[in-house]
């Protein structure tokens, strides 16, 4: 098979600003009602790379075919209940068709943008870095917001990044719990990216351990404080895990040791302090009643299920292709959950094939590359975490963990050229074109059309 040209500098240059930009944009504001920051980067994004004419060169695995493949499904199953949707239904409202739309598409973009600056030479590895520190940084940077928000300092900046136009967002009711999450709307969305943060820290700082102590305690602390339970049973749990089984694990043990004494003593004198110590405290083996499965899944799971009214309503109405993507206005609590609401027993049967397929493209791989560490447990704290959140759809997770995983997983950086439908013949090499973006506003359409001729 033949060999692609090496990196390009110059596409690794614009593929890192690229890259972090949409980082930095899953941390951004609403522009406006139902519209994100990171919206708008990531299609803004695509449409630019397309109009350069990158778009005639994927380079996407053989996993990349699988996952993707069947998320293109659950679409195509979603389609059908918003062209057949259920009649005689009046129990729930129905949710917003764009929305659940973009929830199911937005991933697939992502991915694309990062096959295209691949398959224009960007540097993988660079760009991982990239996205890996950005994502460091703004939980570190969270995380005291958190602290701030539990000291009682109070800002009315932060409305416009968990929600546009509404008196109360989810985060201003779970601080009432003395939860606090940040910019986020949610403390299991925050809890996710706490997680994705720390697993990243031990990715980029295993050789740093004075900077990976300081990050993880940061990272730790805000964990903390949101009491979200993706973050305490899920995240911090497989990042005890990385620390001791990964290579270079003792420099790693030592800094999350320096953290954890660190984070102790900073407890021991705030404690106290924190109105969200008794919710925090009943996680506690013993501590939650009769019904701990149900305290531990915040009523997920157990003796009164609140996701159970839902998956009621679509056995009842619409169990095999489910309400498209609109869905029904209720939390979904679940990424399995969410896929049966939005595309039936099928969906779930596709989530499923999903998560799977990322598994075993990672086992198939991870005595190859240097960083199968972090992506075997990038995809477990996936599956951990959409027992409690949608996770590969959810609003600001979704870029960082579809970023991610293309980077780690989806996208081909290995020198071989092509897809798998796209690859070339014996003795054929195909140049990807150049990338130029300050070219674009001048050339795109020329460009598009000598790429296809």
């Amino acid at each position: 098979m033949t060999a692609v040209p090496a990196d390009s500098p110059t596409a690794t240059r614009w593929g890192r600003r690229i890259v972090i930009g949409l980082t930095v944009a899953a941390f951004g504001p609403y522009l406006a009602p139902g519209l994100r920051t990171e919206q708008v980067a990531v299609y803004g994004a695509a449409a630019l790379l397309c109009l350069a004419g990158l778009w005639v060169r994927p380079r996407l695995t053989a996993t990349a075919a699988w996952a993707l493949g069947a998320h293109l499904c659950l679409a195509a199953v979603a389609t059908i209940g918003v062209v057949l949707p259920p009649e005689n239904y009046t129990l729930y409202e129905t949710g917003d068709v764009v929305g659940g739309l973009d929830n199911i598409v937005l991933p697939l973009v992502v991915v694309a943008v990062v096959a295209m600056l691949v398959g224009a030479g960007a540097d993988a590895a660079r760009m991982l870095r990239a996205v890996c520190t950005v994502t460091v940084l703004a939980m570190a940077a969270n995380a005291l917001i958190a602290v701030s928000s539990a000291a009682g300092v109070e800002s009315d900046l932060l409305a416009g990044f968990r929600i546009f136009g509404e008196d109360e967002s989810v985060a201003d009711r779970a601080e009432q719990l003395g939860r606090y999450s940040g910019i986020f709307n949610q403390p299991a969305e925050a809890g996710v990216l706490y997680s994705m943060a720390v697993l990243a820290a031990l990715y980029l700082y295993q050789r740093q351990v004075g900077r990976l102590a300081v990050v993880l305690l940061l990272l730790s602390v805000g964990g903390v404080l949101s009491v979200s339970k993706i973050f305490l049973l899920v995240g911090a749990p497989i990042g005890i895990a990385y620390i001791i089984l990964a290579t270079g694990r003792w420099r790693r043990l030592s800094a999350a040791a320096v953290a954890s004494i660190a984070a102790w003593f900073t407890a021991d004198a705030y404690l106290d302090q924190w109105d969200g110590q008794r919710f925090a405290m009943r996680l506690l083996p013993g501590s939650g009643g009769d019904d701990q499965l149900g305290l531990y899944t915040a009523g997920r799971v157990g003796g009164q299920s609140s996701v159970q009214h839902a998956v009621d309503v679509l056995t009842t109405l619409s169990p095999a292709t489910g309400m498209g993507f609109g869905g029904l206005r209720v939390a979904y609590d679940n990424g399995w959950v969410e896929a049966l609401v939005v595309a039936g027993v099928a969906g779930v049967i596709l989530h499923t094939a999903v998560l799977v397929a990322l598994a075993i493209g990672w086992l198939r791989t991870r005595n190859h590359r240097p960083e199968s560490p972090f992506t075997g447990a990038l995809i477990l704290l996936l599956i951990g975490a959409s027992t409690g959140l949608p996770a590969l759809t959810a609003n600001r997770c979704a870029t960082v963990v579809w970023l991610l995983l293309g980077l780690l997983l989806l996208v081909r950086a290995d020198g071989r050229a092509g897809t798998w439908w796209q690859r070339p013949g014996r003795g054929q090499h195909r140049q990807p074109p150049t990338f130029v973006p300050t070219q674009v506003a001048a050339a795109a359409l020329p460009a598009v059309a000598q790429q296809t001729r």
